[in-house]
């Protein structure tokens, strides 16, 4: 009886732990996409300010999910994962402007994303 009511509880908390391990990683993941968007957007403000206008509108939808985002990662998820996802995007734009791949073309389809087609819905749903 002992064992198997040990043996329960163990694998309770295996599921807990695999269950909360998978809800970081889709916030992970959400935080990559988003910031990708708001690197993106930020990029072409500075380097195209014929579409500045349009960035900055496009950016203000991704303030309110910056804001679920951080309110459901600021006390379960390790700050340094999301920096360093982060810093791989950046690093992957930075290079992307350096080879003289960052167009206007570019930035034109990012905001047309945010401003017609919208976030992922499914994506999102991770921060309900």
């Amino acid at each position: 009886m002992k064992k198997w009511l040990l043996t329960s509880l163990i694998a309770a908390s295996l599921s807990c732990s695999v269950q909360a391990a998978d809800q970081d990683y889709k916030l992970v993941t959400v935080a990559g996409y988003l910031n990708f968007y708001l690197l993106n957007l930020n990029a072409c403000e500075d380097f195209h300010p014929e579409v500045r206008k349009a960035a900055f509108d496009a950016e203000q939808s991704l303030y309110p999910w910056l804001a679920k985002l951080d309110a459901r990662t600021k006390n379960s998820i390790d700050a340094s994962v999301i920096s360093d996802v982060v810093k791989k995007r950046r690093n992957a734009l930075n290079a992307q402007i350096n080879e003289g791949d960052f167009t206007l073309e570019h930035c034109q389809a990012v905001i047309k994303l945010l401003a017609g087609d919208g976030l992922d819905k499914t994506l999102l749903k991770n921060l309900e």
